[in-house]
């Protein structure tokens, strides 16, 4: 039980009183500095409901500084994967927004306004809704687990409004209606036939199969189960499968591969008749096809271009410094492969792949004609992928599972607007119940009574 005690200042001659508890360690604790009885009374209301709960009240435990338990909280989660906690290392590290904004502070000196006050001032300073929501989840995560030690009686992020995607970009929060993000079969094949070999292969394999970056760097060549040729020109051809059983990351500058992304992200993926022909071709020359574990596409490093002795020079003349996906962008994709140092030993670097191939690839295309966006994505294959399912008709539980979504409401609502219909199948279908009665229906009545 708690006890309020009444002191008399030695300074001032005043009153004042302390709250004194033990805690079920047989620890003494004591908290003074309360003016009247009323304060006392009501802190050690605080301390007695805690104990019947079971918690152990301690007010210096919530002293401890934000920093500190950060560190702490991370340390603890052994359910992380190493991606994911190089990620939350970098949130609080030290230096980083978080820690300059709360690192200091004592647990119990961080409050809802605060945290709120923090949450505006990064959507003011022009940080994406998705950059603020994402360290916002960090700083509730920390702050949850000091509820759940008994070093806060409550989370300050609890009430903590956030901003939405619709505050920075027309449309639905977590819905991809950008049409720039989905292109046509036509500007798919163009985008292909610009990109050097073999990422010419991934690019048109990300397209029609929906794999994520990560994924496609992780396939291995047993990953690929293409069906045997027929004999017979005229039977139906057998579908091709992916099988997508890892990911590849890069942590620290160290690449290694890693569980796919989710539970329902390891699955097979049917393939198209063409991506069976393209891969058939593109392993008959793989210089490790007979190896199951090989990379199915390899690292690459840019080789650097031979000095031509003349200064590049804007229009008027002026000395510049073109940047190098424009320099490769004026290459044909040949020229660019023949700028590509190729090891079949180490999976592809997304990164490398993204700046030395692909971003390359997206300019030459547009410079040959293609309309294409200039800032298109890598990601937006993925997106492509899903709208080509669509549009062939292929129910969303099976895009579901093809695109490797945990959820078929996940495939819903993320691509909302794909699936809109204007309903005339379900209507006729409806309407057909209520159409004229044939010969054979007879129509119950209710028996006369004489």
């Amino acid at each position: 039980m708690a006890s309020v005690h009444k002191f008399t200042s030695k300074r001032d001659g005043k009153p004042y009183y302390k709250v004194k508890w033990r805690t079920p360690d047989g620890k003494h604790r004591t908290k003074g500095g309360f003016d009247t009885r009323k304060q006392a009374d009501t802190y050690a209301s605080e301390v007695e409901y805690s104990q019947r709960r079971g918690t152990t009240f301690d007010h210096r435990a919530g002293e401890v500084t934000f920093r500190l338990a950060a560190n702490e909280w991370l340390e603890s989660r052994h359910d992380l994967k190493p991606r994911t906690r190089a990620g939350y290392a970098y949130q609080i590290a030290d230096g980083s927004e978080i820690d300059r904004t709360f690192g200091g502070y004592p647990l119990n000196a961080i409050t809802r306004p605060m945290v709120s006050e923090w949450v505006v001032g990064l959507s003011r300073r022009g940080k994406q809704p998705s950059t603020v929501r994402h360290a916002f989840f960090v700083v509730r995560m920390v702050l949850g687990q000091a509820v759940a030690d008994g070093r806060l009686s409550a989370n300050p992020c609890d009430h903590v409004r956030l901003p939405s995607e619709r505050s920075a970009t027309a449309g639905t929060p977590g819905v991809v209606d950008d049409p720039d993000q989905f292109l046509t079969a036509t500007q798919v094949s163009a985008l292909v036939e610009a990109t050097p070999w073999p990422f010419n292969v991934m690019v048109h394999l990300a397209a029609w199969s929906g794999l994520r970056a990560a994924e496609l760097a992780g396939l291995q060549v047993g990953d690929v189960e293409l069906p045997a040729r027929s004999l017979n020109p005229n039977a139906p051809r057998k579908p091709g499968t992916l099988r997508v059983e890892r990911t590849v990351m890069v942590v620290g500058g160290v690449l290694s591969y890693d569980t796919p992304k989710t539970r329902g992200s390891r699955r097979r993926v049917p393939l198209p008749s063409a991506t069976v022909d393209v891969l058939r071709d593109y392993l008959a020359v793989h210089p490790r096809t007979d190896e199951p574990g090989a990379p199915l596409f390899p690292a690459s490093t840019l080789v650097a271009a031979k000095p031509t002795g003349k200064r590049a020079t804007d229009a008027e003349g002026r000395r510049t410094v073109p940047k190098a996906a424009d320099v490769l962008a004026a290459l044909s994709a040949d020229e660019a492969a023949e700028r590509l140092s190729l090891d079949w030993s180490t999976p592809l670097r997304h990164p490398s792949f993204y700046k030395a191939v692909y971003r390359p690839a997206v300019l030459r295309a547009i410079r040959l004609g293609t309309a294409l966006p200039p800032a298109l994505k890598f990601h937006s294959l993925r997106h492509t992928y899903v709208s080509l399912c669509v549009a062939a008709g292929i129910p969303p539980l099976e895009i579901a599972r093809f695109a490797g979504h945990a959820k078929v409401t996940t495939t819903l609502s993320v691509y909302a607007h794909l699936f809109e219909d204007d309903h005339s199948d379900a209507m006729d279908a409806l309407g057909s119940m209520g159409a004229a009665r044939g010969e054979n229906v007879v129509p119950i009545r209710r028996a006369e009574v004489s």
